[in-house]
């Protein structure tokens, strides 16, 4: 059972053959910032991405392998302990991204190497039958990233009328309009990035009035005005997530909003950094504030805690995970105690 009320149950997701362990249970002291391991859940190969229902207490995961699934638990709300449930094919190559409604009624899932949006119902007994499976036909300009299309995440807006499909391949956000009696997916618009850049994760900023991308290839962030009324984009800026001296190669990743909307947040891998932004709140625009070493290498994705204090971000590479303080004032952030070591850790996310 959960000691205080400033414990949060954290999940962690990684790269593992299904019989080593997989996803991680951590306890995390909201007050002074330490991760304590609880449990480890293996039998689930490549769990590289996991989502939270709070309405079901149901954690979901890809298994990001080349006959890929996605992969529901029930969680105690006590103990934050999992238990399996079931298991449904995603019919595509390398799932890399699963997110529910806010209903914990429908879940959806992109297939990245096979270019696919997966769609299935949810109930009390786990995740059923897929009901409907989009193609995303595309390329773009780099032949050894973006030969064919890869969706990299799926992400609605505030009043789930539309979702938004990062696809990396082709160099947009492919929008759609959701059928309310089933969820069956519309495509609405394709919105374009640069040639070359590489769209991965997408934000929307608590306002509702901007929207971000984070962009894999090329190192940027593009930031967005977003009229909900008409599901579209209007591009306002892109910035670089990296410090102007910096000559190496180096890859982006995930991005996160901070809950109160002033300070944006993306991963770097290669630079293994955190950039940190302020967000305009009249323009929606970014400056820079600081870059922030993870202290281990392939930061591929990190998590904002829910009272908004703390980060921690995971190193790939190193097999690390990495806790800061946030400097409520300003953004910046701060390691604060030891590593903690989990293999090939790709995912996090806090149960709040």
């Amino acid at each position: 059972m959960k000691a205080n009320e400033n414990e949060i149950f954290v999940y962690v997701g990684s790269y593992a053959d299904k019989s080593s362990p997989g996803i991680y249970l951590f306890s995390f002291q909201a007050e002074t910032g330490v991760l304590t391991l609880i449990e480890s859940y293996s039998n689930i190969a490549n769990p590289s991405f996991l989502t939270l229902d709070p309405k079901r207490n149901r954690l979901y995961s890809v298994s990001e392998t080349a006959e890929g699934s996605v992969v529901s638990y029930m969680i105690d709300p006590e103990s934050g302990k999992l238990v399996y449930l079931n298991e449904q094919p995603t019919l595509g190559a390398d799932p890399c991204y699963v997110m529910t409604d806010s209903q914990g009624k429908r879940l959806y899932v992109t297939n990245y190497s096979s270019g696919n949006i997966c769609h299935y119902p949810l109930s009390d007994e786990g995740i059923g039958a897929m009901t409907e499976k989009i193609d995303h036909i595309g390329s773009s300009v780099r032949p050894d990233r973006q030969e064919a299309a890869h969706p990299h995440s799926i992400v609605a807006d505030r009043s789930e009328s539309y979702l938004f499909a990062p696809d990396l391949g082709m160099d947009r956000i492919v929008v759609y309009r959701t059928n309310s009696a089933g969820g069956a997916l519309v495509r609405h618009d394709a919105v374009p990035l640069k040639p070359g850049a590489g769209p991965r994760h997408f934000a929307f900023h608590p306002s509702g009035r901007f929207g971000y991308v984070i962009n894999e290839l090329d190192s940027t962030v593009t930031a967005f005005a977003y009229d909900g009324g008409h599901g579209s984009l209007a591009e306002i800026q892109t910035i670089s997530t990296l410090p102007a001296d910096f000559a190496g190669e180096s890859w982006c990743a995930d991005i996160h909003i901070s809950a109160d909307g002033r300070f944006l947040y993306g991963s770097n891998r290669g630079h293994d950094s955190i950039a940190v932004y302020s967000i305009d709140a009249k323009t929606g625009e970014l400056s820079p504030v600081q870059f922030a070493p993870t202290g281990g290498s392939f930061p591929r994705n990190f998590a904002l805690m829910p009272n908004g204090k703390f980060l921690i971000a995971a190193n790939q590479n190193t097999d690390s995970l990495v806790t800061y303080e946030i400097d409520g004032d300003t953004g910046r952030l701060r390691q604060v105690g030891e590593e903690v070591h989990v293999g090939k850790p790709v995912c996090i996310q806090p149960w709040r």
